[in-house]
């Protein structure tokens, strides 16, 4: 060991017996009396640190699958085709065939087979439902195509 190391004993030695007191005897347990408190309270600290970002989480994940489900109401799109073909069957058929109305005739009815198909298969209601809303723009856009050949038929 080297020269330069200082020990208890020597700086005791050193030191006048005046400034040199007992120490008290209940000094260790009070010590890890104040070392046990400390631990608990960090370990509370960190448990309840833990569970509120847990439940922020929680709370941010619910809000967020709330606030999809209100943005996106829930359109049932086979009901909004059904009410279409209504109209369509309402409106006269016109003498003449568009090319768009053949175009729209013919790939609503290789949708029709895909929904069939989809069916049969029991595909998931969102690939159902995309089919549908797909049905509904093909009804929409001959609608407006019919709704066009009758008012020029009119004037």
């Amino acid at each position: 060991m080297s020269d330069d190391e200082l020990y208890f004993r020597e700086l005791a030695a050193g030191m006048p017996a005046a400034r040199l007191e007992p120490l008290p005897p209940d000094l260790w347990p009070r010590i890890a009396a104040s070392h046990a408190s400390r631990q608990r309270r960090r370990r509370w600290r960190r448990l309840a640190t833990g569970g509120s970002v847990v439940a922020l989480v929680a709370g941010l994940a619910f809000s967020l699958t709330a606030w999809r489900h209100a943005v996106a109401p829930d359109i049932d799109w086979q009901s909004r085709a059904q009410a279409l073909e209504l109209q369509l069957d309402s409106l006269p058929m016109p003498a003449a065939k568009n090319p768009m109305a053949q175009l729209a005739e013919s790939e609503l009815a290789h949708l029709d087979s895909n929904l069939q198909a989809a069916y049969d298969r029991g595909a998931a209601r969102g690939d159902m439902d995309a089919l549908w809303q797909r049905r509904c723009e093909l009804l929409d856009a001959l609608l407006s195509v019919r709704r066009q050949q009758t008012l020029s038929t009119r004037i």
